[in-house]
């Protein structure tokens, strides 16, 4: 047993042999600096190579010898890079997404820490006070002009900035030293702030008048709040002003003195919801996601670790901020898959502000028009306080829904990708000076096989899930059971040959509308158009000011905006979500067609809706076009629950990438092999069995690697979701060492 202080680090290196604590000696002239938290620098394995780590645990003694304790060569910051409350975070994050523990504590430390940000600072240049100041000016003149310029102006105003001093004066840099050195002036660094926001706030407008459903659902928040630890699902249809309610929330935090994360699934929507926030609170916000610079973020971090803000808003990584005080975690259109992280640690942000919440006793609110069937099917099980408003602001309507079946399109003649009536729309639309969306719904990757004479879409025998088509030796493929099928050269049930696989992209449909509307002024927001810093604020703020007739876009555009002068929404394709290879393909198209519909008719003017598809008949899409949410979760639900898909079951997902798929199958079987031999030996796995298998991926090769994945599907008790974890954690470390990449995901939220 030897005495002293020392350290317990978790090493800064990705690799399962090093994921556990590491001791060393803290030294005497480090003691009273050393906490918990911090980054160090230590001598590391035979070679003594010098490695970064974190302080996991300080003790008074350990059960090492001395001889074999190296020391801690340094501490690299001068304030803990974990704060204290995540590491309850970091532990569980380890377990439940089967993670390394660094893997789990980058997540929460600094932006830019690992690669050495540091504050900016700039130099500042005052003058000292002196008699006669004016005389020392005029006999500098005569040995230099430069020298005299810049006392000048300093004396109109003091403490101004060494470069904007240079660029004024066009002194050198010996000129300012000669100054300093004659005691007329003083050079400092001062910290500068990196502002990711750059707009004043209008902190005097005026307060909304709420609805009657608005104060009943704020009155509640603010009980829940008032007691502590909640969790509200804020079910709104769109446009009933949910926001407003979030800002309601979060004063009451405030006037609690407690914090607040408020997050959404776009950085397309951070600059919105960024600007009601700072409208209200002002400075008490800071911004936070990937969309800034590192800098911006590496100082949004500290002002938020200093306790200078009390409303954090950002994307998925901001839940992890360290606010001291949370008492609210307020996360908007939680439905959305963005929220969930596809790098390790695969993390879900809903999943981990539900835990953070338990521990730190706060409020998790989650808003949507269209909730999850999970969480919708949790709050009806009483695992969320539901509150629903059935209602816009100012009673607006919801906007009409016109469903055009394209099939009729095709048997009279137009093959444009506008159908008649949105071709009138758009014309109506220009004429009037108004404005339009469309949404080309596009998610996801592989081409689906569909008739558009009859609208038949090829599914699965076995599974009721839409084929995939494999140009790779065009079969169609399911990716639940694995059945294979040949290319139909004609559709099996109407004998038409206008069967083919579908997919379009945006810049298709940007090409044609110039063609079809060549008057018009649009602009495309996809991945493309918005990878510059900016480019969302830029083409959301530009078309609000009127200066394009027609925003086209993705999904990003449907969720969150609000353009009051946008009378028509149009959906170009409604089918392409709807066919992906997923239990949750109808889920996903009746969101994307209920949310992107609830941009339209938000002013004065009114509004509608057009949707184009292939299948009019088809539930989701009659379902979204009445605005019925219940309706359609009724009948979603109904099939989940026969087919035993969540949330009536779990599923386990194990991917395995090489660019040898010969290879890759044998060991893919290998594992599927000794899983299934595992779980017929253990009576607790075998009874939480539904079933187990493996397949190629529905995207077969990226980046030259094959994939392929293994599925288990499980019964949703506790016993058995623990020992499945305990088995996947199992596997891992038994094919710990193939050459093959592993990734396993026990809640993946897409299987492609």
């Amino acid at each position: 047993m030897e005495n002293g202080v020392y350290a317990g680090v978790i090493i800064d290196q990705v690799h399962p042999m090093v994921d556990r604590i590491f001791h060393y000696k803290v030294p005497e002239s480090m003691a009273e600096q050393i906490k918990i938290g911090m980054r160090v620098q230590v001598p590391f394995g035979g070679a003594n190579k010098k490695l970064e780590g974190y302080v996991f645990q300080l003790d008074s003694s350990v059960d090492i010898p001395s001889e074999k304790l190296k020391s801690i060569s340094r501490i690299l910051d001068s304030y803990p890079a974990i704060p204290e409350n995540m590491f309850p975070i970091i532990l569980w994050l380890k377990e439940e997404y089967h993670c390394l523990t660094i893997e789990a504590i980058r997540c929460v430390i600094p932006p830019g820490l690992r690669t050495n940000m540091r504050k900016k600072t700039r130099c500042v240049v005052y003058l000292n006070e002196a008699d006669n100041l004016e005389e020392h000016i005029d006999t500098i003149e005569k040995k230099s002009q430069y020298m005299a310029d810049i006392l000048r102006l300093l004396a109109q105003g003091d403490g101004l900035f060494l470069d904007q001093l240079k660029a004024a004066t066009g002194a050198p840099l010996s000129s300012f030293k000669a100054l300093e050195k004659n005691g007329l002036i003083q050079i400092h660094h001062q910290e500068v702030y990196r502002n990711p926001w750059q707009y004043e706030p209008d902190i005097g407008k005026q307060p909304k008048i709420l609805t009657e459903e608005q104060e009943e659902a704020i009155s509640e928040i603010h009980r829940a709040i008032s007691r502590g630890y909640g969790r509200i699902l804020l079910q709104g249809v769109t446009g009933s002003g949910k926001t407003e309610v979030y800002i309601h929330a979060a004063r009451k935090a405030l006037e609690l003195n407690k914090q607040v994360i408020v997050l959404v699934p776009e950085i397309s929507l951070t600059p919105q919801t960024v600007e009601r926030f700072k409208n209200h609170f002002g400075q008490r916000v800071a911004i936070m996601h990937s969309g800034l610079s590192t800098g911006e973020r590496f100082d949004e971090w500290h002002r938020i670790q200093n306790q200078q803000v009390d409303i954090v808003v950002g994307a998925r990584s901001a839940i992890f901020v360290p606010l001291q005080r949370l008492g609210l975690v307020i996360i908007d259109e939680a439905h959305e898959d963005s929220y969930k992280s596809d790098m390790k640690p695969r993390y879900h942000a809903v999943d981990v502000a539900r835990k953070r919440c338990e521990l730190e006793d706060a409020v998790l609110l989650l808003g949507s028009a269209t909730p999850s069937i999970a969480q919708h099917y949790m709050a009806q099980n009483g695992e969320y306080k539901m509150i629903y408003m059935k209602n816009r602001i100012d009673n607006n309507p919801l906007p009409p829904v016109e469903i055009v079946d394209m099939r009729e399109e095709i048997a009279r003649g137009n093959r444009s990708i506008l159908s008649g009536s949105l071709y009138q729309a758009l014309l109506g639309v220009l004429k009037k000076g108004e404005q339009a969306i469309l949404l080309l719904n596009r998610r996801g990757y592989a081409h689906f096989v569909s008739c558009r004479s009859c609208g038949f879409v090829l599914k699965c025998g076995n599974c009721d899930i839409s084929l995939t088509y494999h140009a790779y030796g065009k079969m169609l493929k399911c990716h639940y059971c694995g059945q294979q099928y040949s290319y139909p050269s004609i559709c099996p049930k109407c004998k038409s040959r206008y069967i083919r696989y579908f997919g379009v992209g945006t810049q298709r449909v940007e090409e044609d509308l110039k063609k079809l509307l060549p008057e018009a002024r649009l602009v495309r927001m996809d991945t493309d158009t918005t990878a510059t810093k900016g480019a969302h604020r830029q083409i959301l703020e530009d078309f609000r000011e009127g200066k394009y007739d027609i925003l086209l876009g993705t999904q990003m555009i449907a969720k969150g905006l609000d353009f009051p002068r946008v009378t028509l929404v149009g959906v170009i394709v409604a089918d392409t979500a709807l066919n992906i290879p997923d239990f949750r393909s109808c889920e996903k198209t009746f969101q994307l067609i209920t949310q992107v519909a609830g941009r339209a008719g938000r002013g004065e003017r009114g509004g509608r809706v057009i949707i184009q598809t292939y299948q009019p008949r088809h539930y989701a899409i009659r379902f979204a076009s009445k605005h019925d949410y219940f309706g359609f979760y009724e009948e979603e639900i109904r099939i989940r629950r026969r087919f035993c898909y969540p949330p009536f079951s779990h599923i386990i997902r194990i991917l395995m990438l090489d660019e040898e798929e010969e290879q890759l199958i044998k060991q893919i079987k290998d594992i599927e092999n000794w899983l299934r031999h595992r779980i017929e030996q253990n009576q607790i796995l075998k009874q939480g069995l539904i079933d187990i298998g493996s397949y190629s991926a529905p995207l077969e090769r990226i980046n030259k690697k094959y994939r392929w994945q293994i599925l288990i599907r499980i019964k949703t008790d506790m016993l058995f979701k623990q020992a499945y974890h305990r088995l996947l954690d199992e596997c891992l470390e038994m094919f710990m060492g193939v050459k093959q990449t592993i990734i396993a995901d026990f809640y993946p939220v897409n299987l492609l």
